[in-house]
């Protein structure tokens, strides 16, 4: 009895990572990424993600509202499209995951400080 419990775990284990493999196939091809980062609402109510001092403007293409509940701070890992260079880069979010709260000091000074002076902040 134990012994099939085993394989039957060891099974699931297997189909999870598989189907997870795949996933990350298929995201790849079709030339979406991920990525960690900061949540920042800019002035407008516009949705930034800030990456390392990289501020990436998100648009938000499900039509769900994926940035209801986040508050600037919180580190979030996103589903994006590919990022197009700009200050700020751009990228369209197709998920958004919060990983823990934040506050505004979560934010690289140097960022806001860029930010304000093109009035995004």
């Amino acid at each position: 009895m134990k012994k099939k419990r085993l394989m039957l775990f060891a099974a699931s284990v297997a189909l999870i990572l598989i189907l997870l493999a795949a996933s990350a196939a298929v995201m790849i091809n079709k030339g979406y990424g991920a990525s960690q980062g900061r949540f920042l609402e800019s002035k407008n109510g516009q949705a930034m993600l800030i990456v390392d001092n990289s501020p990436i403007v998100m648009s938000d293409r499900t039509g769900r509202s994926l940035f209801d509940g986040l508050d600037t701070g919180d580190e979030i890992f996103v589903i994006h499209t590919g990022i197009e260079e700009s200050y700020p880069a751009q990228t369209c979010a197709y998920a958004v995951f919060k990983l823990s709260n934040g506050t505004v000091e979560d934010i690289p000074q140097t960022v806001t400080d860029a930010l304000a002076e093109l009035g995004w902040l």
